[in-house]
């Protein structure tokens, strides 16, 4: 009965501690009104006016993150910025969902030095009335304390060979991208929950129907369960082949959703597209009728 009682509060302890380590993985920033000093370089070039920013705590003595709200006219929104040694390396506006209903839907991938570095956050909260920022750091999926920057020996941009990863079909089966070299290859990285990729597959799956006398092959990838996906899929069509990546290889995709790209019969990217709309699909479309005006 002792022994029994010993064993609970052990388990409850090692519960106990994993929830105070994802709870104290976050962290809270407040925003202060201004241009921050190391943006002065780009002030002229911005289109749109910076109300405010904040600095994260990385635990990093070489990067710093700076975030903040900007305006342009009547329209509103964030932006985020990468520095290192004192010099901006990435600036971007972004989209914050508010009142976002998956935790996921605001994780944020930072790339610079040539998308050969990586660094991710999630945004947790945005409160505009205490104006502060509750944010985490994120590393390969998982909450950490600080900033983690990841190194990627193949980076996923144009004019870049594709690597070589493992992928699993709806039925189980190794999904070999090299069993169809000599194809064109089009790519989309989505994950059921992420709307910006809902959105987009109705136009995707017009390009399929449009290329099915082509050589060409539509592959999608996600790291979400076969479950959510065999769900998702009972009441939407999506005409891509259905693929799940191995944990080691979704570094090269990041934390953020969709991504679209083409691959050509050589390997090499030669379409690459971040964020979701839906008439990415005409990008896309575009870029095939270029390729095959060049055949």
């Amino acid at each position: 009965m002792l022994k029994n009682i010993f064993i609970s509060l052990f388990i409850l302890t090692i519960v106990y501690g994993c929830q105070k380590e994802l709870k104290d993985s976050y962290k809270t920033a407040v925003f202060q009104q201004g241009f921050p000093e190391i943006l002065k370089p780009l002030e002229k070039k911005l289109p749109f006016k910076i109300q405010n920013y904040s600095v994260l705590e990385s635990n990093n003595d070489s990067i710093d993150i700076y975030i903040g709200f900007l305006n342009q006219g009547k329209q509103s929104g964030n932006w985020i910025a990468l520095a290192s040694k004192n010099q901006i390396k990435q600036f971007k506006t972004v989209d914050f969902k508010q009142n976002s209903e998956n935790e996921k839907e605001n994780d944020i991938d930072i790339e610079f030095n040539n998308s050969s570095n990586r660094i991710s956050l999630r945004i947790k909260k945005l409160d505009t009335i205490e104006n502060k920022i509750t944010y985490s750091w994120i590393n390969q999926s998982i909450l950490t304390n600080s900033l983690t920057v990841l190194t990627i020996d193949k980076p996923l941009i144009k004019g870049k060979k594709f690597p070589t990863i493992e992928l699993i079909d709806m039925n189980g089966e190794k999904f070999n991208l090299s069993n169809v070299k000599g194809q064109t290859i089009v790519l989309n990285w989505w994950a059921v929950w992420c709307a910006p990729c809902r959105k987009e597959i109705p136009g995707l799956n017009k390009l399929v129907r449009k290329y099915s006398d082509e050589n060409v092959k539509f592959v999608s990838i996600t790291d979400d369960s076969k479950e959510k996906v065999s769900s998702f899929l009972e009441e939407n069509e999506f005409r891509y082949d259905i693929t799940f990546i191995a944990n080691n290889d979704r570094v090269f995709f990041g934390n953020s959703y969709p991504k679209n790209m083409v691959i050509d019969s050589t390997e090499t990217i030669t379409f690459f597209k971040e964020g979701g709309n839906e008439n990415v699909w005409l990008e896309i479309d575009q870029h095939l009728s270029e390729v095959n005006n060049m055949k």
